[in-house]
């Protein structure tokens, strides 16, 4: 999975065609395009036939990331569409490590949105969940929890929280 035509950028792989801008201007830091890696196991088993998947894939020394990018506020951003990404990466990253040899590490699962608009449901739900101590350590927005069953840790946030975060330091050491 690590061919060189797949590498991209942050700048890249959080491009929106419809607005002409990028979420992530970081051209440093190189990962792969996930979604370019699926569109060619779609085209040559699927017959073109694509499912979603998350746009970009990165590790860090002890997790594979799997990155989703929305340039909307929070408001607007589709959960079920998210939801639904969650488990089409998930599911095609396992038929990839069945032909692979793959270390053994923790799959994580990001959504890095626009920006945080206005207070959800989800948001208070998560916070409940995290409180009652069923999420350890941050809110899991888009109804996303129950996909701790499939990856050991979801993480979501907007652009600013994901470049000060501890994922966003060990990606660039990956680098």
């Amino acid at each position: 999975m690590k061919e060189e035509k797949y590498y991209s950028s942050f700048l890249l792989t959080s491009y929106d065609k419809a607005k002409d801008e990028s979420l992530l201007w970081d051209e440093r830091n190189r990962v792969l395009n996930f979604d370019d890696i699926a569109s060619d196991i779609y085209a040559r088993f699927r017959e073109g036939e694509n499912l979603t998947s998350a746009d970009a894939y990165a590790e860090t020394k002890d997790r594979r990331l799997f990155i989703e990018f929305k340039n909307q506020r929070l408001s607007r951003i589709d959960n079920r569409a998210i939801r639904k990404k969650a488990f089409d990466t998930i599911a095609l990253y396992s038929l990839i490590k069945e032909k692979r040899e793959v270390k053994e590490k923790k799959n994580t699962y990001i959504v890095v949105y626009r920006e945080d608009d206005i207070p959800s449901w989800s948001r208070f739900r998560s916070k409940a969940l995290e409180y009652s101590g069923v999420i350890k350590s941050h809110p899991i927005l888009f109804g996303l929890e129950k996909f701790l069953y499939f990856y050991s840790d979801i993480w979501t946030m907007d652009v600013d929280s994901f470049f000060s975060s501890s994922l966003y330091k060990a990606i660039e050491e990956w680098n």
